[in-house]
């Protein structure tokens, strides 16, 4: 403690400034002494983390349908759609309505649409659909496949 008045007082630091530094001082040793206690008790280990990227970068989306009377709490269940999952070349209706701002109305369009000219080759020939432009395209570039 003398060094600490030694110092304070070469300062001269008021007393509200020198207990605020005691404190702080305080605060980072004790802060010093639960790291040092966390590092001893935690193990070591090296872990493959690009499966968790790959889950960060995919987006969950609500399966559509009703909630069933009989179990009013359950949700709808979630999906995980990831890159690449669903070829517009032969999806559903319902699979087309699982990418982002994809509903009923633009997945019945793209069905449609693959029926008169073919197969698409290229996620550009989705912008011959109406309502489908550039940004909603950049959406669902990523999950699809041809």
């Amino acid at each position: 403690m003398s060094i600490i008045r030694n110092i304070t007082r070469l300062l001269s630091f008021t007393e509200n400034e020198k207990r605020i530094l005691i404190l702080l001082a305080v605060g980072f040793m004790v802060g010093i002494g639960i790291a040092a206690y966390q590092g001893f008790r935690a193990e070591l280990t090296v872990e493959d983390f690009s499966e968790q990227y790959r889950e960060q970068d995919s987006i969950f989306v609500e399966r559509s349908g009703p909630v069933p009377d009989d179990e009013p709490d359950a949700a709808p269940p979630l999906i995980l759609l990831t890159p690449n999952s669903i070829n517009v070349n032969t999806a559903t209706k319902s699979e087309l309505t699982l990418l982002p701002g994809i509903g009923d109305a633009y997945a019945e369009r793209i069905i449609l649409y693959r029926e008169d000219y073919g197969p698409f080759t290229s996620p550009e020939e989705l912008l011959n659909i109406s309502g489908i432009g550039a940004r909603r395209l950049e959406q669902i570039k990523p999950y699809i496949t041809f």
